[in-house]
């Protein structure tokens, strides 16, 4: 193996060098990401945030400049160096052909993470989107805010059911339409009559 290496050109060296790092880092970040360890935090920027700050805004790694887009870059441009000197290409060539496709393989993981990212949500309800909508009464609810029952209600496109209080002077019957006015304690909604 030693004696493959020192064989080696210079700039052959810096191609295979670079591509075996990069590869190396790539299936370790794998396996971190595969054992949930490398989604936030470990190597993608120390907190997910890209190195650039362009879109650190958000904090989910999704920068043009992150780290596994520059793995990737690395990837390409190693690979490519060596696969284009080997084949007896002119070194500014093997450098351009090497630039070329270490950039699309980032832009590719870049646009990869980012539709990865868009489909990532929180998977808790937040009642408060719930204000202002309709819903159907399924236990009735007693007048005056003398007690609770539970309405039926479409929140963040699932259908949920809620404890639901009125201020009504009379009870709302099961089956009866409300809307959402208000957001009370404890995820419990305040309802009228419509």
């Amino acid at each position: 193996m030693m004696e493959w290496w020192t064989s080696l050109a210079v700039d052959l060296q810096i191609f295979y060098g670079v591509g075996i790092l990069a590869s190396v880092l790539l299936v370790v970040q794998l396996i971190m990401t595969l054992l949930g360890l490398g989604d936030e935090g470990a190597l993608d920027g120390m907190d997910g945030d890209s190195f650039d700050g362009a879109d650190g805004d958000h904090g989910d790694g999704l920068g043009l400049i992150s780290f596994r887009t520059v793995v990737a870059f690395l990837t390409g441009f190693g690979w490519t160096g060596a696969i284009a000197r080997n084949g007896d290409l002119s070194r500014p060539v093997a450098v351009l052909a090497a630039t070329v496709v270490g950039f699309m393989l980032m832009l590719l993981v870049f646009w990869l993470m980012r539709g990865l990212y868009s489909l990532r949500q929180s998977g808790s309800l937040d009642y408060r989107n719930a204000v202002g909508e309709l819903g159907t009464v399924y236990v009735a609810i007693p007048a005056g805010g003398a007690g609770s029952g539970q309405i039926q209600i479409v929140v963040q496109g699932r259908l949920a059911t809620v404890a639901a209080t009125t201020e009504a002077s009379e009870k709302i019957p099961s089956g009866a339409q409300v809307k959402v006015v208000k957001m009370m304690a404890g995820n419990t909604l305040q309802v009228e009559t419509i």
